[in-house]
Order: structure tokens, then sequence, then C-alpha cells
């Protein structure tokens, strides 16, 4: 077994049965495309490396032959690589790629292996992606950027590179991954605005101390992750979270239910609005400035805070909204969501007990007016689980 094998689906299949032909360019940034392959694989793709002459001065072709299990297209020969391989593959992604090579495909030039495969597979209707990775004098290039603009016009993916310094430094393993998987499997909810509100509130008692909650928003950032991988414009509204967000992932935080409220008519127009926070369903009357903490005793009062699903409803009332329910124990669970669903008029209720807060893995109980559906398994799995749901409403 080749060890490109031994790793394929490590992380998930997401990628399975798919041909990816990954063109690399003479950027300093193709020493990333080893580890991007590898990634690749771990998803259970195929990978077919295609190497420019330069590329080749950076990132010797065997390392490449090991990453992938394939040996790396290097120049067009009797056996015409370029329409053999790029007209059948599923994607082309160019990773990384210079001012040089953008503008040899902007322009029609097929003057190497890789440009005659990028050519072929543009004329055939396979998905190109381009990770551009250069100095950030060249890709703010007035030239680089009308071909950018053009390349995105003919309908290529653009992935912006992270601007840091001077550079204009190759996008993040993950976000490439993600738009990848976005290309070929984004045809779920492609065109539909899902919004994700997720994360514990913070209620001050003073100017430093508030009260909160043990979530961590691991679900929320799945399900905001996994929608923008099945095609969605997505959304991600977020308190406080022990996990990092994606830079690719548009997110607004808040922090109390009061900030939510603040920021409540921006849900409008979504398609899909998924409450998963644990927001505080009572709040403390604020003290200002600090309270002493040389008192033997201290009470504080609460007061019941509104609902944020109630108002949601109300904003959105073509909209699908869809609440998490969280309740001690599994008894009585379905009756109890199914309550919780009429009450405020939802589309879709996920409940769960008190042990998914902070972990890696939960159960789930899917409940809708028709049926229920019971599920476990970590929190990456059940958010597309999920999320397929929503196509059913």
């Amino acid at each position: 077994m080749h060890p490109a094998d031994e790793i394929r689906g490590e992380k998930s299949w997401d990628l399975k049965d798919k041909k990816i032909a990954l063109c690399i360019t003479g950027s300093i940034a193709a020493i990333e495309s080893f580890h991007l392959c590898r990634e690749l694989i771990r998803h259970g793709a195929d990978v077919i490396p295609v190497m420019s002459e330069t590329s080749t001065k950076i990132l010797h072709p065997n390392t490449m032959e090991f990453a992938s299990g394939r040996k790396p297209v290097l120049e067009l020969g009797g056996q015409v690589e370029h329409v053999k391989i790029c007209r059948n593959v599923d994607l082309i992604l160019i990773a990384p790629c210079t001012a040089n090579t953008i503008s040899k495909i902007a322009t029609g030039v097929a003057d190497n292996a890789l440009t005659s495969c990028v050519l072929v597979a543009e004329g055939s209707g396979v998905p190109i992606l381009i990770a551009p990775a250069m100095h950030l004098s060249m890709y703010e290039s007035p030239i680089i950027r009308e071909h950018v603009d053009n390349l995105r016009k003919r309908g290529f993916t653009i992935i912006d590179p992270e601007i840091k310094g001077e550079s204009a430094r190759l996008a993040g393993k993950e976000k490439i991954i993600a738009y990848v998987k976005r290309t070929l499997n984004g045809k779920h909810l492609k065109g539909k605005r899902v919004l994700v509100i997720g994360g514990a509130s913070m209620e001050y008692i003073d100017d430093i101390r508030f009260i909160s909650n043990r979530s961590s928003g691991k679900m929320a950032i799945s399900l905001a992750t996994k929608a923008f991988e099945m095609g969605a414009d997505v959304e991600l509204w977020h308190g406080m979270v022990t996990e990092r967000i994606p830079d690719y992932i548009p997110s607004r935080k808040f922090e109390s239910v009061k900030d939510v409220f603040r920021i409540i008519e921006r849900s409008k127009n979504f398609d899909f609005i998924i409450v998963c926070a644990a927001l505080a369903n009572y709040v403390p009357d604020k003290f200002d400035g600090k309270l002493p903490s040389d008192k033997d005793s201290l009470t504080l009062k609460l007061r019941k805070s509104p609902y944020v699903i109630e108002e949601l409803r109300k904003l959105n009332p073509n909209g699908k909204v869809i609440a998490f329910k969280a309740e001690k124990e599994r008894k009585d669970i379905e009756k109890k969501a199914l309550d919780f669903l009429n009450k405020f008029n939802l589309d879709l209720v996920v409940a769960n007990t008190l042990q998914a807060f902070g972990s890696e893995k939960s159960e789930i109980w899917i409940v809708s007016r028709r049926e229920t559906f019971y599920l476990k398994g970590n929190k990456k799995t059940l958010a597309e689980k999920i999320l397929l749901k929503l196509r059913e409403l």
C-alpha cells in the first residue's frame, strides 16, 4: 500500500471518488503544496500533481509523487496529458498561483503542461480554483487585479490570499479545502442564505464579573462551516466560544442577550436561521463598577430575559427557524421538544442533553411536526445531518 493510501479518508470521505489536479506554480509557497496534497487525500480525494518547470526548482517532483502516490505531470508528451487528465478530473486547483500564471491563464497562453491543462479544463467545463501567492505589490498591480476580476467573470473561483505585511500569502489549507468541498459538494444549499447563532451569552453582574455557561460554540461553528461547504451564503453570530472560527466564515460577535436584540433586525431575508446559542434565560441587574469582595454573602436579583427565537419568528414569518433545546435528561425529551416547537411556531427543534456541552460528541433528536430522528456522533457529522434536513422543510 502506498503511503498516500494509508491516510486516505483519515479526516472525512467528503471528497471520496473525486479526482483533483493540483497545479503547482513557481512561488516559494509551493513548499506548502506537499501538505495541501496530503490534506486533500485525508478527505478522500485522488490527487494528480501538475507542476510548472519553475516549481520543480522549489519542490522536487519526487516529493509530490510521494505525497500523492502519482507521478507528477511535468511536460506534455505523446500521451496528450493535458487532454487525457484535465478533461476528466472533477476539479482543477492551482495552489499556489503566481502573477505570471494568472496573466497567462487570463490571456489564454498555454505554453506548458500546467497552463495547457487549465485551458482544456475551462473548455471542458471543469471547475477551476485559483489560490494566488505573491508579493503584495504584485497582487495589487492594476493589471493583476484586472486579470483576477476577469477570471472571476469567466467562472473561476479565486481563493483570496492572506494579506500579511507586504505578502499576499497562500490561503491556509483549511480554507482551500473548504472551497474545494463547496465547489464539489455545494449543490445542497446553493443559493440559500443561512444564519447560525451560537456560543454562550455573557450577562454582566458588574464591570468585570459575568454569568455565563459551558457552551463551547462547537456545534455552531460546525454548522456554519458545513453550511459553507454545502454551498450556502452563511453568516455566524456568536457569543463566547472556545473554538477558533474559520476566517472564511463571516461572523459577528455579541456578548449579552441584549446585544442580540440590538442586531436582530439584520436577521431578515435569511432562508434558514439556526439558533444553537446558549442564551441566558435570566439576567442580573448590573452594578456599576466592581462589587466589593469582602462581604460574607451577596444576593443577586435576576429577571426573565425575552426569548430571541420569539422575535426571530416575528421578523421572519416566511423564513425557516430552527432552534436547539437542551434538557437535563432523555426522559420525555421528544415531547418537550415538540411542545417547544409548537409554542414558538418553529420549523424544527434539535433536542440534546447537558452532556453535549463542551463535548466533541453528542446525541440529538431532530423533531418536526411530522417525525423525530435520533442521531449520535461527533458534532461535525451531526451538523451535516441537521443541514440535510433543511432541504425537507
